[in-house]
């Protein structure tokens, strides 16, 4: 179920954005651009995106699963422990290919729409958004 978003409702977040595929990034932070987002990144390999994850001041954050061979669990692990929320971008429709302590995690399934990826950030980004 797509939940209606008013789009200003991002406007000022800060969204940390870890794809290793440049079009794909590159579609992502345009988007959130577009919107007022703040785009952390993009960032296509782990270190920098663990860096990001632990350092940066960050309302929320987008996560390839696969970043060119390594998994972004560290990632996600980094950000639940500092209590940041996140959402998967995934080409893997299975739930159980995530690692089991991550998958009620949000997750959405590649190719999505923008429509779907904007009322997924308002959902999970929901107090940052006010």
């Amino acid at each position: 179920m797509t939940i209606p978003v008013d789009d200003a409702a991002l406007a000022g977040l800060r969204v940390l954005v870890v794809e290793d595929m440049l079009l794909v990034a590159e579609m992502i932070a345009d988007l959130l651009t577009g919107l007022g987002v703040e785009v952390v990144g993009p960032v296509g390999r782990l270190a920098p995106a663990l860096a990001a994850a632990g350092e940066s001041r960050l309302d929320g954050a987008l996560l390839d699963v696969n970043l060119g061979g390594e998994s972004s669990w560290p990632v996600a692990a980094a950000l639940r422990g500092r209590g940041i929320p996140f959402v998967f971008l995934t080409g893997y429709g299975d739930p159980d290919a995530l690692p089991e302590d991550f998958r009620a995690t949000p997750r959405l399934v590649k190719p999505f729409r923008q429509e779907d990826l904007i009322a997924a950030m308002a959902e999970q980004f929901r107090p940052a958004c006010g």
